[in-house]
């Protein structure tokens, strides 16, 4: 009789083990995946982050291109009548002295 109880503990133990190991192994096996989608995980968001900073990085780079652009627009009509004035910096700056000049000498 005690051998059979016996056996019945060895077999029940048995059981167990094989239990717990398939279920060790059911363990093992899903902490594989979950490492593998969070090492994807993490590679696709270092990916977005160099993307997001690459796309800011040409977002700065157009707006100070516009900004310039916008600059030399403002500036192009000022240039333009300058130009159709037909007078340079050189030559405003000679006549200004000259009527500096000028009215020195009257007083």
């Amino acid at each position: 009789m005690e051998l059979f109880r016996e056996r019945e503990l060895r077999e029940t133990l048995e059981k167990q083990l094989a239990v717990e190991q398939k279920n060790r192994a059911i363990i093992q096996k899903r902490l594989k995946k979950e490492k593998k989608a969070k090492r994807k995980l993490q590679e696709a968001l270092e990916f977005e982050t160099k993307r997001r900073e690459q796309a800011e990085q040409a977002l700065k780079q157009a707006a100070s291109t516009d900004n310039l652009r916008v600059l030399n627009d403002s500036l192009t009509p000022e240039i333009e009548a300058d130009r159709s004035g037909g007078r340079t910096d050189a030559e405003r700056t000679i006549q200004d002295g000259r009527l500096y000049l000028k009215t020195t000498v009257m007083y």
